[in-house]
């Protein structure tokens, strides 16, 4: 009988080593935690529309029961079909967050109704629109584009940029939200208390799962409540240091097949 009902793999820099594909070790375990019975869910900063075409390419739909996404604010139930979400930003909220930090000069970038808006264009969004199949469209002042409460926003720029604008998003402590980075190139904006521990939490609750008995993966500062929630933790041995020091087992680099060293670690 496995020490764990649920194992939970963050996508980016983990499962997808180079963000679109797995190694086929990983992909080995995947199939070895299904034939065991095992449950497995993926939490990703990702939205749900950025997953699921991705899982259809790479034939892996079947691989997962549960998806945390859009950094915690949404569950999705692949079981029953049902998509939760919770703590939307709102659209007032939305507003003053543009203009306060549009002045840093790094572009906006929000994933809304199937589209990817961006204040403006830049080769790095470019790539980033086609990784994610998304239509991209330049609106340089998002204020005109706000119609509704969403679960994030999006900083996007190079690793300098980000490096130079995140000491001051740290600092920020408005009740109403809070910044995390989620990737070399990306800085999420999420309702103040959104993250994919939280998530992990709410869905163990559904689930009657314990904690005690979760065995989760990610490899970046947005992963850190995750890391902290789960009953173990691994980190790929590329992943960011922050992110290694809330591991109880640092795995093989992503692109050799980190999620499988955790997998043969801990379960196999």
């Amino acid at each position: 009988m496995s020490r764990f009902d649920l194992v939970v793999t963050d996508l980016d820099g983990t499962l997808f080593y180079d963000r679109e594909n797995i190694t086929q070790r990983d992909r080995d375990a995947l199939m070895e935690l299904k034939a065991r019975g095992i449950p497995c869910a993926i939490a990703s900063g990702r939205e749900l529309p950025a997953i699921t075409p991705v899982l259809d390419r790479l034939e892996l739909w079947d691989a997962f029961s549960y998806i945390i996404h859009s950094g915690g604010a949404g569950t999705y139930n692949k079981l029953t079909g049902e998509n939760t979400m919770t703590g939307m930003l709102s659209v007032e909220t939305l507003c003053e967050l543009f203009d306060r930090y549009v002045p840093l000069g790094i572009p906006f970038m929000l994933p809304m109704d199937g589209k990817m808006y961006v204040s403006c264009y830049t080769d790095l969004l470019k790539e980033e629109s086609k990784l994610f199949g998304y239509t991209m469209i330049e609106v340089p002042d998002f204020k005109t584009i706000f119609y509704k409460p969403l679960n994030k926003i999006v900083l996007n720029g190079s690793l300098e940029d980000i490096e130079r604008v995140m000491p001051i998003l740290a600092a920020d402590t408005d009740p109403r939200y809070q910044w995390h980075r989620s990737h070399d190139n990306y800085i999420d904006c999420y309702a103040r208390g959104i993250n994919k521990g939280a998530a992990l939490t709410t869905l163990c609750e559904q689930l009657g799962i314990s904690l005690d008995r979760t065995l989760a993966i990610g490899d970046n500062e947005n992963d850190l409540q995750l890391l902290d929630t789960a009953g173990t933790a691994a980190c790929p041995g590329d992943g960011t240091a922050s992110a290694r020091a809330h591991a109880d087992y640092v795995c093989c680099p992503a692109h050799e097949g980190a999620f499988a060293d955790m997998c043969e670690h801990y379960l196999f």
